[in-house]
């Protein structure tokens, strides 16, 4: 399943929780992973019904302490200290740096330096993790979004006039398509920005696939346009993966002769680090004329063939790549945790012929084998009991 975001309406971090909170996430175990680190969150969830139809609205505060977490380096301690799916904590961090970076370039300070707002620190904090999580429970593993509404011109608010859009929010939106919008107010908050430049990975004309449910979500001022969050089945027939199914996937292949150990091992590593790829695969060999080489193996699903093909061009050289569509079948899966060594790490859990069984992801393995000084098959085969 992807998510695509009609951002017509705008977007800032309330809205985004407010329409994975209408598209069915619960939320209340991200407030109390929040809580178990000192962070009290109030996360008031409201279903209202505008003109752009039935959403929801978020309304979060931050109590106590955590309303004077006002530098990035204090928001990203709780990010990596909350009991988040670690696929979750990763894209709250991207987030978290592209806001300290816009914020940086628009005040011309050094990010370290970076302070935020009350008002930004307390949508920054809730509406990154929590956006982040949410695609984790949905299984979401590509968001898309449309092009963004544009106004210039100012706006009077308490601390004065505003520029639109606001400096932070011009610095993230550069590279992003747009639109002429008529509203003279913000409809993107820099957090909002700072979402679309963490977890979209392509902006499109429109949704492409099957649409599964919508999400609305609704922000504070009385506007009848909201952010919709659509739910869809990737082109293709794509399984989703809570349920399980089969799939089509495009693989990719060449013969590499040309490429010395220093370059192979950099292209390898480009290449699985992309999120459009699903596997990497380098099988050594002898090639033509007796010449060392290997078989290169890249694996994606039909929407992201373009994007993948470019990338192994750019970062292999090769002269000759070859294509062709397989079918796989897909276990159903989700992202959970699991106790290691006294630990709550990222896992997966999945089911092979009804029974279901938990995998500790092998980042977060190698992250507590490295704090542990042990190697991860210590972790991996420890006695349990």
């Amino acid at each position: 399943m992807y998510l695509h975001l009609d951002c017509a309406g705008g977007i800032s971090g309330g809205m985004a929780l407010g329409a994975l909170a209408h598209l069915g996430v619960d939320f209340a175990p991200l407030v109390a992973a929040l809580g178990r680190v000192g962070v009290a969150l109030e996360l008031e969830l409201m279903p209202q019904t505008r003109g752009g139809g039935p959403g929801c609205v978020a309304n979060t505060a931050l109590n106590g302490a955590a309303g004077a977490l006002r530098r990035p380096g204090e928001i990203a301690a709780v990010f990596a200290a909350a009991e988040v799916p670690a696929r979750a904590r990763d894209l709250a961090l991207a987030a978290l740096d592209a806001l300290t970076g816009a914020e940086a370039q628009a005040r011309q300070i050094a990010p370290e330096d970076v302070r935020f707002s009350e008002a930004m620190a307390a949508e920054a904090l809730p509406g990154m993790l929590g956006t982040a999580f949410g695609l984790a429970r949905l299984g979401v593993e590509r968001v898309t979004a449309s092009a963004l509404p544009w106004f210039e011109g100012s706006v009077e608010t308490p601390h004065g006039l505003l520029p639109l859009p606001a400096p932070a929010t011009a610095c993230l939106l550069r590279g992003k398509p747009v639109f002429a919008s008529g509203m003279r107010e913000e409809l993107i908050t820099p957090v909002g920005a700072a979402l679309l430049d963490a977890l979209v990975k392509e902006f499109v004309p429109g949704l492409a696939g099957v649409p599964a449910s919508l999400g609305t979500g609704y922000g504070c001022r009385p506007s009848d346009l909201g952010l919709r969050a659509w739910l869809a089945q990737a082109p293709g027939n794509a399984a989703n993966h809570a349920m399980g199914g089969h799939e089509p996937v495009v693989q990719l292949e060449s013969h590499i002769d040309h490429l010395n150990g220093e370059d192979l091992g950099l292209a390898l590593q480009a290449l699985s680090a992309m999120p459009e790829v699903l596997d990497v695969l380098w099988l050594p060999g002898v090639g033509k004329k007796n010449r060392p080489c290997g078989l290169l193996r890249v694996l994606c699903l039909p929407p992201q063939q373009e994007c993948v093909t470019r990338a192994v061009l750019r970062h292999t050289h090769t002269l000759g790549l070859r294509m062709q569509t397989l079918e796989r079948v897909v276990a159903p899966r989700r992202a959970t945790q699991a106790t290691v060594a006294g630990q709550s790490l990222a896992a997966k859990e999945y089911e092979v012929e009804g029974a279901a069984y938990v995998r500790p992801e092998a980042d977060a393995l190698a992250a507590l084998a490295e704090v542990l000084g042990v190697g991860v098959p210590a972790l991996r085969n420890r006695r349990q009991g």
